[in-house]
């Protein structure tokens, strides 16, 4: 089996990214549009707030026609059913696919929602992709090279400290019910915290320059695998652990920012769990 040139990985995640985006644009003007006449059909799938709908699966299909054209051999970690089993299972290629991030924004109406695209060679992430259309912001990286956003050259923010940094998480993800039926979560003490509805908005305003860092638990792998390999490349750092060991559809502990908060955050939600 022929190893394949990172950079035919990356035009392939662009290209599968944009075609899966275009299935979802439109079904958005169709719903959300000024003449619309469109209707969505929502349903849920591991929780009452965790939504699915079908451009989600018609947006997943897209994007594995365009990789299965170019590399029919390599396997999949996509979020929605029927990719598991594509591929041949010798392969050591994965392409980890999240064909609609941001289902709870989309359903709403709102714009800030994308695809998401990595691929990974026996466990190493090469290339990821993070598209917005409606946000008309493209992320694109690749192991050992530049990472861009709409072509030029992104750099992280030169973060002080905690004190001054902005962070991003998955508050309704992460909350506990109280015995006063209040949710709680834990932050640590940072600038800001700000929560997007979605990991392409959460970790592209790292990629931006604009937030310092982002935590989750409970996020998935087709969430997060192409902003961490970003977030590497530019100088940062990035951690996950899956929350059931071997499943790599399980939920995940994730850190992911600048060099300088990157310790400080691994403590708060690895070391202390307070999560």
């Amino acid at each position: 089996m022929s190893d394949v040139s990172i950079s035919s990985l990356l035009e392939t995640a662009t290209q599968a990214a944009k075609k899966g985006a275009d299935l979802l644009v439109a079904k958005h003007k169709d719903v959300f549009g000024e003449n619309a006449t469109g209707s969505l059909h929502v349903d849920t799938k591991s929780s009452a707030t965790d939504f699915v709908t079908e451009a989600d699966s018609n947006s997943q299909d897209a994007i594995i026609a365009v990789i299965q054209n170019k590399f029919p051999e390599h396997r999949y970690i996509a979020e929605e059913e029927g990719a598991d089993t594509l591929g041949n299972p010798d392969s050591p290629y994965e392409w980890i696919i999240d064909p609609l991030d941001g289902t709870t924004n989309f359903i709403h109406g709102k714009e800030n929602f994308g695809t998401i695209i990595a691929v990974q060679k026996n466990g190493e992430l090469l290339a990821g992709v993070i598209w917005m259309p409606l946000l008309h912001l493209l992320y694109q990286g690749a192991k050992g090279g530049a990472v861009t956003v709409n072509g030029k050259k992104a750099v992280l923010r030169n973060t002080g400290g905690m004190n001054d940094a902005v962070l991003s998480t998955n508050i309704m993800r992460r909350a506990k019910e109280g015995k006063d039926g209040a949710w709680y979560c834990s932050m640590p003490y940072c600038g800001s915290v700000e929560n997007y509805g979605n990991a392409a908005q959460e970790m592209g305003e790292i990629i931006l320059g604009q937030n310092d860092g982002a935590f989750f638990r409970g996020i998935r792998l087709w969430d997060v695998a192409a902003g961490c390999l970003m977030v590497k490349e530019m100088g940062g750092k990035y951690r996950y652990e899956h929350l059931e060991p071997g499943n790599n559809r399980s939920g995940l502990l994730c850190v992911a920012s600048t060099e300088k908060i990157f310790d400080e955050l691994c403590d708060f939600i690895f070391e202390k769990k307070l999560t």
